[in-house]
């Protein structure tokens, strides 16, 4: 894989752009949504921010000695080809009828030549929903007693705002933090919340705090909070035991996954997880396969959704396309003159990250991408709508 990473920076310095609009790039190599953007960008912003952040210290869940295996039945989808040739789409997988019908990736002359089917994607913010899932097996497990629960027992929240919060409230973003945090902003100072450890922000900026109004708020700090209240509830010695219990026996996973955590000075995570294309694929098929045989984590799934928080839409992308939040899952797109129709979680990471399930109709979709400027209305709503 590093030979790649070579090929792919050699073949970057010396790509000639022939598209004079450039994309607003941060210092991140990531690039700001609803830009255009051009070949030598998307594979700039590839390498720098969605590969080159798994470097850091990793939470490590080994494959599967079993690891699952779809079967397909390929049809070549030509839109798909085209928004492979012409974007920063990366992957595209459709599953569907219990196969995989559609499996195309990035043209080896834009970006196909810096990974494979075992290169490990940076999830962005799917990252959030995927913390959700094992949640609700740490509650079926009976490490935490319900989505009701107040995490009062949590010594690392007193004389905060989230003490005598519930579960619920917290995976909602509905904490009452509006003024603290926005998506990965610390407010006060303008810092990223995800370059300190769980436990500093806390002293830094929320001791003492008191709740304000309860409206939604996306923030990436609960996520990790939540997956760090998770790892105290578990236990250090059970908690790789727990992770492999699920990404082993029920995902079964072909290669290895990780979050991105912070191991010094205390047990720090963050929802930053990796997963290879097809290994995010097997996570949204056993979401899907929960919910339709009503599983406890099944019931998981449909408690957080019944007890959904509502949000304002704008329809300009899949994230804000989602009138409704269910404990970080993004649910009731409206598109167009339209809707989703039926029960549609959706996982939605920075650039372009995109995996939808159907739990009606069992239509999964799953889209990597260096930059959201493909046509996701067609390829990621329509694909799992009805």
């Amino acid at each position: 894989m590093f030979n790649k990473f070579l090929i792919s920076l050699i073949f970057l310095s010396s790509i000639f752009v022939t598209n004079n609009t450039f994309a607003e790039i941060g210092k991140s190599g990531r690039i700001k949504e609803g830009s255009t953007s051009n070949l030598g960008e998307y594979r700039n912003s590839f390498l720098k921010y969605y590969l080159q952040d798994a470097r850091n210290s990793r939470y490590t869940i080994t494959a599967s000695n079993k690891p699952y295996q779809f079967n397909k039945k390929i049809k070549k989808n030509e839109f798909v080809s085209k928004q492979l040739s012409n974007s920063g789409l990366i992957s595209y997988l459709l599953y569907e009828n219990g196969i995989i019908t559609v499996d195309q990736k990035s043209p080896v002359n834009r970006l196909g030549d810096m990974f494979d089917d075992n290169t490990q994607f940076n999830s962005q913010s799917v990252g959030k929903s995927i913390i959700s899932y094992i949640l609700g097996h740490a509650i079926c497990e009976g490490f935490i007693p319900s989505i009701e629960h107040k995490i009062n027992d949590w010594p690392l929240i007193e004389n905060t705002l989230y003490h005598n919060q519930r579960v619920i409230d917290l995976i909602n973003m509905k904490a009452g933090d509006s003024s603290f945090f926005k998506r990965s902003k610390i407010l006060k100072d303008g810092k990223n919340l995800n370059n300190y450890l769980v436990e500093d922000l806390i002293e830094l900026y929320l001791r003492g705090s008191k709740p304000e109004r309860k409206i939604f708020n996306y923030n990436g700090f609960l996520p990790n909070l939540i997956n760090t209240y998770i790892y105290f509830k578990v236990g250090e010695e059970n908690h790789k035991k727990f992770l492999k219990k699920i990404f082993h026996e029920k995902i079964k996973t072909e290669n290895e996954v990780f979050f991105l955590w912070k191991p010094y000075a205390s047990k720090s995570f963050r929802s930053t997880f990796f997963a290879s294309r097809y290994d995010f694929l097997r996570i949204a098929r056993a979401m899907l396969i929960d919910w339709q045989n009503d599983t406890c984590v099944g019931k998981y799934l449909k408690n957080i959704l019944k007890q959904k928080a509502n949000r304002q839409t704008h329809k300009k992308s899949p994230f804000s396309s989602a009138a409704g939040y269910a404990g970080f899952f993004h649910t009731d797109f409206k598109y167009g003159f339209g809707k989703l129709s039926g029960n549609v979680f959706g996982m939605n990471g920075y650039g372009g990250q995109n995996i939808f399930i159907n739990f009606d109709n069992g239509k999964i979709v799953s889209a990597h991408a260096a930059h959201q400027d493909y046509n996701w209305k067609k390829i990621i709503f329509k694909a799992v709508d009805k």
